[in-house]
């Protein structure tokens, strides 16, 4: 075994240790890359969770429709009480164009 081999042998193994550096440097790239993903996966589904906490529930929705339905039922009412006001007015308004 003279120098030259010896030379040889130190090479190679400093390609092999930059070979396996690189590889690790990959391999903890990656997995620092999937814990980004997973941090910003987490921060929506927090934000998704707040605000499906703010979205009516399906009994609210059906209470709320019940209430609407009731306010158009009275608006109705006042509507229909509202023509016979109407036309009276509208015959004293004549009246008193007519008969000034």
């Amino acid at each position: 075994m003279n120098i030259e081999q010896l030379h040889f042998g130190f090479g190679t193994m400093q390609w092999i240790v930059i070979g396996v550096i690189g590889i690790y440097s990959w391999l903890i790239g990656r997995q620092a890359a999937s814990a980004k993903e997973l941090l910003e996966l987490r921060t929506r589904i927090t934000t998704l969770e707040a605000e499906m906490r703010a979205v009516p529930s399906h009994n609210q929705l059906n209470e709320l429709m019940g209430r609407l339905e009731r306010l158009d039922a009275k608006l109705e009412g006042v509507t229909d009480s509202m023509q016979p006001l109407a036309r009276s007015l509208d015959r004293i308004n004549d009246y008193l164009l007519q008969h000034k």
